[in-house]
């Protein structure tokens, strides 16, 4: 059997596989895993993924119809530097601030690109346990290779405004910054997701409206 034949089967075969897997909710590891790859990676391939699992549950209980928008998320990554450059700049003296504004928003882009590389896998779940609401709980571990630089963007930053440096010393300390974020992943964070489903709403899918969250404070000391 010749390679075209062989590729023709195997797309020929994808819709099959997908309605198979499609058949039975994902385990809440393999749910866990999308939460990861939407919010910490911006995997687009995860987010359309997560949000053809959440979907019926969602629609049916009165929310949208998506968990997650990839074009909002490209849209925020974009916005991000320049955001937190308008946050950052008013902390030092006015003369500085044009000269500053783009050293802080290349710092901030490598910040971004580093988070969104980070590699993460589930670990384990607990045992799905009914509370007295009648939903059912449980607990992924999931453990992220991360940067952790000696300072955090935040505190050199106040640190460069608080030492009143010069616009070339502050260039150049935001230089070394920001190479310290290029490093390879040097930290292990282990950390937990909770998740959970309400069979008594005929609910399919373990969910955690508010996984952000849990990201974003394993972001909050890097």
């Amino acid at each position: 059997m010749n390679n075209s034949i062989k590729t023709a089967i195997a797309f020929l075969l994808l819709p099959l596989a997908a309605a198979s897997q499609a058949a039975e909710p994902p385990s809440p590891i393999a749910a866990a895993e999308l939460y990861i790859r939407t919010l910490v990676n911006h995997d687009e391939q995860a987010i359309s993924q997560l949000n053809d699992y959440l979907r019926p549950d969602r629609l049916r209980s009165g929310r949208s119809a998506d968990y997650a928008n990839a074009a909002e998320l490209k849209e925020a990554d974009k916005d991000f530097p320049r955001e937190i450059a308008d946050v950052a700049l008013p902390l030092f003296p006015e003369a500085q601030r044009n000269a500053l504004r783009a050293p802080v928003e290349s710092l901030m882009s490598t910040v971004q690109k580093t988070r969104q590389q980070s590699q993460c896998k589930t670990v384990s779940a607990s045992k799905p346990k009914l509370d007295k609401h009648g939903v059912l709980n449980t607990e992924v571990k999931f453990s992220c290779q991360l940067v952790k630089t000696p300072e955090t963007w935040a505190e050199g930053i106040q640190r460069m405004a608080r030492n009143k440096l010069s616009v070339d010393q502050v260039q150049g300390e935001l230089k070394k910054l920001q190479a310290a974020y290029s490093a390879p992943a040097n930290h292990t964070y282990e950390g937990t997701l909770s998740l959970g489903m309400v069979p008594k709403d005929k609910d399919k899918a373990w969910r955690n409206d508010f996984a952000r969250e849990t990201f974003d404070e394993m972001f909050s000391e890097l």
